[in-house]
């Protein structure tokens, strides 16, 4: 597995497959059968991506090489962030935990904002008031994890501990790489620094999830 199959890959049922999926449902509401085989083709494709998180990711990939598109996929992925499904970032088990369900919003809400990065690196002025939005939102972001790990039984405390520095080691990185960009114009790789920290954002939620269903 590459490393962009590692990141983008466990990303692409929520970014691409589950978006398409959703307008395919609402176009065809009228008719049962294609509803009922829409749904069919969710599942099966959410068994392929719980089975193999890259196989999707593998599947586009191929599909594009067949087409000849040059497409930049890091920042087509993080384009695609804005209106990628939340449910990767929802702790629906618990919805009366004020911590876990701060926990989802403040996700969302970074998602969100790290999705118009692309859109908005041409205009200085614009994607300055940008980052400075994303680093308060990293803030909050990171709160709302302290303030889950207090409440969290004793024994998964450390693991989600353990995805909070690897967050706040990617955030400091995705710091460093806006820094070069204004040095020297590498866009792409703000793309790249943007999705991996999305990805460590689902990280900390997957983790609290799993281990509250455990309890």
């Amino acid at each position: 597995m590459t490393e962009e199959g590692g990141y983008l890959g466990a990303m692409t049922y929520q970014c691409l497959f589950s978006p398409i999926l959703d307008r395919l449902k609402a176009d065809h509401m009228d008719s049962p059968q294609a509803v009922t085989s829409i749904n069919r083709l969710r599942s099966s494709l959410q068994c392929a991506d719980q089975t193999s998180p890259s196989f999707l990711y593998d599947v586009m990939r191929i599909l594009l090489s067949e087409s000849q598109l040059n497409v930049n996929l890091q920042e087509s992925f993080l384009r695609l962030q804005k209106n990628a499904s939340i449910e990767d970032l929802e702790i629906p088990q618990y919805p009366n935990v004020a911590e876990f369900q701060e926990l989802s919003v403040r996700a969302i809400a970074l998602r969100k904002v790290l999705s118009r990065v692309p859109e908005e690196m041409g205009d200085r002025r614009t994607f300055l008031e940008t980052i400075r939005e994303i680093a308060s939102s990293i803030k909050k972001l990171l709160d709302a994890t302290n303030a889950v790990i207090q409440v969290v039984p004793t024994m998964h405390q450390q693991a989600v501990e353990r995805r909070k520095r690897e967050f706040v080691h990617y955030s400091k990185g995705f710091s460093n790489t806006l820094k070069d960009y204004f040095r020297n114009q590498n866009a792409n790789q703000v793309s790249v620094s943007a999705n991996q920290l999305i990805f460590q954002t689902t990280q900390i939620v997957r983790t609290v999830r799993d281990k509250a269903r455990l309890t």
